[in-house]
């Protein structure tokens, strides 16, 4: 069952409930009132014709005196329905009945102080409703009672059918309401299919997807906080997309740059086996296997340290003054290429928080990219800035096609043919991890400037 059903039959549950309830309560107290005004209509009916009795008795002789000529005339206005409903009993008989009814007479009732006065009860018996109406004579002597007996059935029925009418009026009514509680509640929850049709689509891949968000209640806020989780999920997704594509870039890279040494290593290997050389001959093979595993272990040694970095991905920040990182990067530079001239220029000191040995690791490997692409005695220059560093060289530099290539694991530009290739990899994963850029501008014959901005 949706959820807008579900409203609906709650609705609809909670109004037929409250309908009975108040159905119940109001068809009783109307009822009652009713009934109570009906036979209050007819008391005050039964108090004329009281009055009358004691009219006539004033007017004609006195039972005492001429009691047969009395009873006579009330039987006769009896006859005549003037006492229509009404019941004479004098001294425990029925002396005059122009009603349905009887009335079981009790000789107690004077000593019970009973109908001294004018009392009424409601009865009730098979379905039908009466008001029994009654009072004493007085002035006829002891023991002469007056009763009327009115039906009061059709009030019942009267307000039974208003009960009716009124069930089924609140009948509609819970329908109608249920009906508009059903509607209201699609129209409200109409953003929710949206949002789950949304979800269902993220979960089938299509992270692109996105939920209307416009609304300005709770619905709209659910709206917005999906779409930033969509966007993050995408994000990440898009990340491992890359990190995936990046780890198959590089051991596809591997596996063909392991081939040549690999080759060169057999080859040489299975001649010395199988081949009886000179002595000078013998030698040059060997130096060439001990190069190429030389290179096979640098080659080791640099994929370690940049796996390493792709799966440490928190580091030691610590405040670092720029300038002393640069020295000893410049000073650990000339002590590899000491045929190079490498420069410092503070134009302005700033500090970092970061990693000292990843960062000084970060610019000798751009220097030492630098004085790759310089000739013997060229300067490479290292400049501190406002939140940056600059490495400049002034070597063969790259066209557009080549500095678009050189972030590639094992790639080697032509202007620095030597090397694994991997010292950018290095160094855009260095910078990633301190949150910074890595920026290259290069022209053919000027030389090369590489950008880290903090």
């Amino acid at each position: 069952m949706k959820l807008y059903q579900k409203i609906m039959a709650l609705v609809f549950g909670i109004l037929t409930g409250c309908g009975i309830f108040c159905g119940w309560l109001l068809g009783a107290n109307y009822e009652k009132r009713q009934m109570y005004r009906a036979a209050q209509a007819e008391v005050r009916s039964f108090e004329s014709a009281r009055y009358a009795v004691e009219w006539i008795c004033q007017t004609e002789p006195a039972p005492g005196e001429g009691g047969e000529s009395f009873r006579r005339l009330m039987e006769r206005l009896f006859r005549q329905k003037l006492f229509d409903g009404c019941i004479w009993i004098a001294g425990g008989e029925v002396v005059c009945d122009t009603s349905l009814y009887e009335i079981s007479w009790e000789g107690g009732w004077r000593e019970e102080g009973r109908f001294q006065e004018t009392e009424w009860v409601l009865e009730e018996g098979e379905g039908e409703y009466w008001v029994v109406i009654g009072s004493s004579l007085p002035w006829l002597g002891e023991d002469n009672y007056l009763f009327s007996v009115r039906d009061l059935t059709e009030v019942h029925r009267e307000t039974m059918e208003f009960v009716r009418q009124f069930s089924l009026s609140w009948l509609l009514f819970v329908a109608a309401a249920s009906l508009l509680a059903a509607a209201a509640a699609k129209l409200v929850l109409r953003p929710v299919g949206d949002l789950t049709q949304a979800a269902d689509e993220v979960s089938r891949g299509n992270y692109g997807v996105r939920a209307k968000a416009g609304r300005q209640d709770e619905i709209g806020k659910l709206a917005a906080a999906f779409n930033l989780m969509a966007e993050q999920v995408e994000s990440r997704i898009q990340e491992l997309t890359l990190a995936g594509e990046e780890k198959e870039r590089l051991l596809g890279s591997l596996a063909h740059e392991m081939r040549t040494p690999m080759t060169a290593v057999l080859g040489y290997s299975d001649t010395l086996l199988h081949v009886k050389l000179g002595e000078r001959e013998r030698r040059r093979a060997l130096e060439n296997i001990y190069e190429q595993a030389g290179y096979l272990q640098r080659l080791s040694a640099k994929l370690m340290e940049l796996m390493a970095l792709h799966q440490n991905e928190s580091i030691s920040m610590e405040t670092q003054g720029m300038g002393a990182l640069l020295e000893k990067a410049v000073s650990m530079a000339q002590a590899r290429r000491p045929d190079r001239e490498f420069k410092l220029y503070l134009e302005e000191d700033f500090s970092v928080q970061g990693d000292g040995d990843l960062l000084v690791s970060l610019f000798v490997n751009l220097l030492d990219n630098g004085a790759k692409a310089s000739g013997s005695g060229q300067e490479v220059w290292a400049v501190a800035q406002k939140d940056r560093v600059l490495i400049r060289d002034f070597g063969k530099g790259m066209a557009k096609e080549e500095l678009a290539k050189i972030r590639e694991p094992f790639y080697r530009a032509s202007s620095g043919r030597e090397g694994l290739g991997l010292g950018l990899a290095l160094c855009e994963q260095i910078v990633r991890l301190h949150h910074g850029t890595l920026r290259f501008e290069s022209r053919k014959g000027e030389g090369t400037v590489a950008t880290v901005s903090f």
